[in-house]
């Protein structure tokens, strides 16, 4: 589910989704907005969960859990 292998193609991967979150135009942004504007690119919000924790920890985000709201670096 993370990363592709035999059995989960590229595109079924959060490795290829997380990148629906990057092509979004936004300096910052709710995390709510952020949803909405990408929901249908996953199948659930575990799968959004997965891309905005994976692009953290690659430092491509950086989060403000108090206000709910995410930047691009």
């Amino acid at each position: 589910m993370i990363t592709p292998n035999k059995t989960i193609p590229f595109k079924d991967s959060i490795v290829f989704k997380m990148t629906y979150i990057l092509d979004i135009e936004f300096d910052e942004i709710l995390l709510i907005d952020l949803y909405k504007l990408t929901k249908k690119k996953f199948l659930g919000i575990e799968e959004f969960i997965y891309s905005l924790d994976t692009l953290y920890i690659l430092g491509k985000i950086d989060m403000d859990t108090d206000i709910g709201k995410i930047k691009k670096c």
